[in-house]
């Protein structure tokens, strides 16, 4: 018995001891934990995920005022569509949009999003045949592809009727002619910015005719408000 009772104790004894030394290491993981949310990194960290996927106000109807340049970026380079004119065709809807991939933060913890905006507008294109040479016969029509939903980052273009582009959707194609303007529609996205003290304020659209470059504010198109 007394041997037992010794053995109970020591028993008991041991199990105290893990559970103090469990204890001591859970207080020092939960003062690392602390140490690491309460760092100059870790407040940056949140602080981006906060600007990052906070809602941006609302705009008035109208604003930015001039889509031209952005609609100009969905166009063809070789230059055989011309924009004749475009509207707004109502008020920017604000969002929480994906950036390109080289536009995000180096480290993956940081935000791939961004505070913008959707501008729904319509437009009036026309077709003028370049590339053709002396005699080669223009098609009487081709068909274009627009950037409706769920391809709202693609651009214009003209194919053959019928032809499709793989993993894109199909669309009912708008047949267009030479020199016969065309209405479409359509979304542009744009980023909303924080501008410095003394600029205008405006948004920065998406990189339509580059989305994997780097972010060059040389190369950006500025939608002033």
């Amino acid at each position: 018995m007394k041997y037992l009772l010794i053995s109970m104790l020591s028993a008991s004894a041991f199990l105290t001891a893990c559970k103090n030394d469990n204890e001591a290491a859970a207080d020092a993981l939960q003062q690392v934990a602390q140490a690491a949310a309460n760092s100059p990194e870790a407040k940056a960290r949140q602080a981006a995920w906060k600007l990052a996927t906070t809602r941006p106000p609302a705009l008035p109807i109208g604003s930015p005022a001039n889509l031209r340049p952005a609609v100009e970026q969905l166009l063809p380079k070789e230059g055989y569509l011309k924009l004749i004119s475009v509207k707004q065709t109502g008020a920017a809807q604000p969002g929480i949009m994906a950036l390109p991939v080289l536009w995000r933060h180096v480290k993956a913890d940081y935000p791939t999003v961004a505070p913008g905006y959707r501008l729904p507008f319509e437009a009036v294109l026309e077709w003028r045949p370049t590339g053709y040479a002396k005699g080669e016969k223009v098609p009487a029509v081709l068909a274009l592809r627009t950037p409706e939903a769920p391809d709202t980052l693609g651009t214009f273009a003209l194919l053959e009727p019928g032809a499709t582009i793989p993993g894109q959707s199909q669309q009912t194609p708008t047949l267009v002619k030479p020199g016969q303007g065309v209405t479409v529609r359509g979304v542009l996205y744009a980023y909303a910015t924080t501008p410095n003290a003394g600029q205008q304020p405006s948004l920065i659209l998406y990189p339509y005719q580059n989305p994997l470059g780097l972010p060059d504010p040389r190369k950006m198109v500025y939608l002033p408000l």
